[in-house]
């Protein structure tokens, strides 16, 4: 996807999650469900979790594989926070824009994000799926 008001390239995912918006929206906000479901792969954990969760709070989430403690902290601050609807956030100065939508008692989650310039695309895409389909199997077995 590219905008069409910077031309910049955008990555999209998406996620059908069969639970309602109010429990689903609670646990891609909260600090202890974060540290469970923030992960691309098995192998890989998030051990640590700031996250001060109102516009213009920062949030810090440690992403790394078990074996090695190889990893990276994905971290920066949200701009725009709309209650069960929106979540607009900065971070390495690229934009990230999340939006959940209450389908009967299911939840579409579209996570919109600029790449990073290093990392390929593909990799880029298939990691952000990989936790949003993590997030998914997390919330669907509460």
């Amino acid at each position: 996807m590219e905008d069409a008001n910077s031309g910049e390239k955008k990555l999209v995912s998406v996620v059908l999650v069969e639970k309602p918006l109010e429990d689903v929206w609670e646990h891609w906000i909260g600090s202890a469900s974060i540290r469970q479901w923030n992960i691309p792969f098995d192998d890989w954990h998030c051990p640590e979790v700031e996250n001060d969760f109102r516009e213009g709070g920062q949030f810090n989430f440690r992403m790394e594989r078990r074996a090695d403690h190889e990893g990276f902290d994905y971290r920066g601050v949200y701009d725009r926070i709309i209650p069960l609807e929106y979540i607009e956030s900065t971070s390495g100065g690229r934009n990230c824009i999340v939006e959940f939508q209450a389908i009967d008692n299911n939840t579409i989650i579209r996570e919109t994000f600029e790449p990073d310039a290093v990392t390929p695309l593909d990799l880029q895409q298939n990691f952000t799926d990989a936790v949003l389909i993590n997030f998914k199997k997390f919330v669907e077995s509460r």
